[in-house]
């Protein structure tokens, strides 16, 4: 059991004994602190509107704290609800329990026999691949250590405050007996029929953040949604109808404010942007993933001869089988870098007529937007690797497509962003329909952070507010530091607000995500939580 308020409070003492010490002679210990406080123009810390008795915390892994792969207890330990509850601590808010059901690498899975644990980026073998040194991968330099399984927590229902769990989605919080296929959640559960809604409702906060929403749209992206676009509340991969997503939404703050408890509520960020499906064609610098030279890629060609005449054959044939898709699917190499071969299940499915003519064609470029398909962090190992060793025809992205979930093509980002931008409808309307909520839009960051455009923002389908904060300059630029996203240069990776997962951020990350609620709740409820320095905290996980 880790209690952050008897920590802050500490240091808090700590720093008035200090001050006390120094300056005795002139002055008491509250003249002190008020002389401090007033030469340096900060208001006290105060609650202003709010109940800060009790903080509870509810969502998925953002809001757990897992991070690099893995449920950590320094991730736990700097997660936004736990960096939040220190600053609400100083306003006059209550202690902060999680689970500690966590120990040294973590938890980030099973591998056959083995629990993965914590990623780290070794920086000499990253730096190696970008320079392109032989037989050098940024696979490689993405590497994850052994692990420890999850323990059971000394504490859990009403002792808690933090109920986020990892993988969980908006309409898993109120499953009874989610705990049975849920592992986290099954280490803290109070009971085998719990489920994570009713063992937060137990723990009577009268303030709670609500980040739940992006497991409904993420299992399908980051699985390349090769599960499809059909809706199957068993199947994480798939995206969660709008419908559903309601209903599960107002059941969720009913439950959390019926006691009159306030609320922030966040809502989904823009999933494509993040540095999962970035990292890949970021480093490569785009699309052309494969160098050949001119031999191999003669050779190449004279393989998918067959398929592209076999793609003209069956123009004006096959049932809405068009000579521009034939056009759009056909394969071609040439000397230097080229885009890989990927599987595209949205392509007419013409195997009825020609077994050979798969759904596959090449990585493209949209030439209307700019945009792109999108590889997954789990490409890296995949493109460019044999299918079958030491058979050369078999490469993934040469001889064979790159497999459907390693790949996010622009159909599926379509379908990603247009569930995201109806989720976060949903969020906001539901918000402002409820005098306790506080909604938290986090699109403005991402679009800072990220350096979006306005065009790019509105194409992601973010707001208003996110488009007029879309700069077009990467970065946030915080005491002097330009905090980025996950950068793999030598110049920028230790200012990375993302951790080495890609999806998760990383302890910086967290900080700025919780200066944005500070600054809402404050400017709502007349309050002067102090925000912090995101410089206080680690930054990824790169040792040296």
């Amino acid at each position: 059991m880790i209690d952050l308020t008897t920590m802050n409070k500490l240091f808090r003492y700590s720093l008035i004994f200090t001050l006390a010490t120094l300056f005795v002679a002139c002055s008491t210990e509250d003249d002190i602190v008020s002389d401090w406080i007033a030469d340096n123009e900060i208001d006290p810390p105060s609650s202003g509107q709010l109940d800060l008795t009790k903080y509870v915390s509810v969502g998925n892994s953002l809001t757990a704290g897992l991070a690099d792969g893995a449920l950590f207890p320094e991730g736990q330990a700097n997660s936004f609800p736990s960096i939040l509850a220190a600053q609400l601590a100083q306003a006059g808010g209550g202690a902060f329990v999680y689970p500690d059901i966590s120990t040294g690498n973590g938890f980030g899975g099973v591998a056959g026999t083995a629990i993965l644990g914590r990623r780290f980026i070794n920086l000499e073998t990253a730096l190696a691949a970008i320079a392109g040194v032989p037989g050098v991968a940024v696979s490689d330099a993405i590497q994850i250590t052994e692990g420890s399984a999850l323990t059971a927590s000394s504490v859990t229902g009403s002792g808690l405050n933090n109920f986020g769990v990892p993988s969980a989605r908006l309409i898993d919080l109120s499953v009874a007996g989610y705990g049975a296929s849920n592992p986290f959640f099954g280490a803290f559960q109070s009971s085998g029929t719990a489920s994570i809604l009713g063992d937060a409702v137990s723990a009577g906060g009268t303030f709670f953040t609500l980040w739940a929403g992006s497991n409904d749209v993420l299992g399908y992206a980051t699985n390349g949604g090769a599960a499809g676009e059909t809706f199957n509340p068993l199947n994480p991969q798939t995206i969660t109808d709008a419908a559903t997503f309601t209903a599960a939404l107002q059941g969720t703050l009913d439950a959390l404010s019926a006691g009159g408890a306030q609320g922030v509520l966040l809502n989904v960020p823009p999933v494509t942007i993040i540095p999962f499906f970035q990292t890949v064609t970021v480093l490569g610098g785009g699309i052309n993933l494969i160098p050949l030279d001119a031999p191999t890629a003669g050779a190449v060609n004279a393989g998918y001869a067959a398929y592209n005449a076999g793609l003209d054959a069956l123009v004006g044939i096959a049932p809405n089988f068009t000579q521009e898709e034939a056009d759009w699917r056909k394969i071609t190499f040439a000397e230097g870098a080229n885009p890989p071969v990927i599987t595209d299940e949205s392509l007419t499915d013409l195997t009825g007529f020609n077994p050979a003519l798969i759904n596959m064609r090449q990585a493209k470029v949209d030439p209307t937007t700019g945009s792109t398909d999108l590889f997954g962090l789990t490409a890296l190992s995949v493109i460019g690797a044999e299918s079958v060793p030491g058979v050369a025809t078999s490469v993934y992205g040469v001889g064979v497509p790159v497999p459907d979930e390693n790949t996010l093509t622009l159909d599926e980002q379509v379908n990603v962003i247009t569930a995201y931008a109806t989720f976060n409808g949903i969020i906001a309307a539901e918000a402002a329909t409820r005098d306790n909520i506080t909604l938290v839009d986090v699109g403005p960051m991402f679009a800072d952070i990220y350096g979006l455009s306005a065009a790019q923002a509105a194409g992601l389908q973010l707001s208003t507010e996110a488009q007029a904060a879309a700069d077009g300059e990467l970065g946030i630029l915080v005491g002097g530091i330009d905090l980025v996203p996950l950068q793999l240069s030598q110049e920028e990776i230790f200012n990375s607000v993302w951790s080495t997962d890609g999806v998760h951020p990383n302890p910086r990350g967290s900080a700025l995500l919780v200066n944005e609620i500070i600054d809402a709740l404050n400017a709502r409820y007349g309050a002067s939580i102090p925000t912090v320095n995101p410089l206080d905290f680690p930054g990824i996980n790169a040792p040296f």
